[in-house]
């Protein structure tokens, strides 16, 4: 096995080809839009934007339980947040809708782009966990780019609050799976192995209570583009 090597050559073409994907997406999303019936077409390509990772991580998951043993629960249970909002995403894009972007937003930007910077990974390319990790957090970044460039979705502060009751509603629900599985979902019963910002917040539990602050923070950075932004969007809930 060969280890991942953070901001080494392979980490760079990964984080390149995230952007390039993006604006690719993205691209195809707007022109699709000055087409006849151009919402529909709008739709559909990000529905399959969306399903790439989706399907990628079920396939590599049902290839991990029928080739691991012991099958590895963390990567396979779909309770790591990018990796549960990676489901959830065909689903807004496909149905336009603004509720779930207003709480995938904070959590995408704030939190899956810290873990394409330092990525909690040890397998290298070609391995087939390495391949998931990067399509299903570049997936995230694609969907979440779309929907504000392509439907024209703004957060608002408003938006902020509920993606902080949402993020700790969903800490609160994973507790008892990581208790039943022994795992680490959200990081509730552990820091990550790899350095992250959770090393400066103190130890366990208290990066749990101090982190609410960094949480208000992040999500306010990433609000900070939108807040003299109107929206243009068309909501669909």
């Amino acid at each position: 096995m060969r280890e991942f090597d953070s901001f080494g050559t392979e980490h760079w073409i990964w984080l390149a080809a995230g952007v390039l994907s993006s604006i690719t997406w993205v691209i195809a999303g707007r022109r699709a839009g000055t087409l006849p019936n151009g919402p529909y077409k709008q739709r559909l390509i990000a529905l399959i934007m969306s399903l790439i990772p989706a399907v990628l991580w079920i396939g590599g998951s049902i290839w991990l339980i029928l080739h691991e043993d012991p099958i590895p629960k963390n990567l396979v249970l779909p309770f790591h947040v990018c990796y549960f909002l990676n489901l959830v995403m065909p689903f807004m894009l496909w149905r336009k809708s603004y509720f779930i972007f207003e709480i995938t937003y904070f959590v995408t930007m704030a939190g899956t782009l810290q873990a394409l910077l330092t990525p909690d990974l040890h397998y290298g390319f070609p391995d087939l966990i390495n391949v998931r990790y990067f399509v299903v957090h570049i997936g995230l970044m694609m969907s979440t780019f779309y929907a504000v460039f392509v439907y024209g979705f703004r957060p608002t502060w408003k938006s902020l609050w509920k993606a902080i009751l949402w993020t700790n509603l969903y800490m609160v629900f994973v507790t008892p799976i990581n208790l039943l599985f022994d795992t680490n979902f959200m990081y509730v019963r552990a820091k990550p192995p790899v350095a992250s910002m959770l090393d400066y917040l103190g130890d366990w539990p208290w990066y749990l209570l101090t982190g609410q602050i960094m949480l208000v923070v992040l999500f306010s950075i990433v609000l900070l583009p939108f807040l003299f932004v109107k929206s243009k969007a068309v909501i669909s809930d």
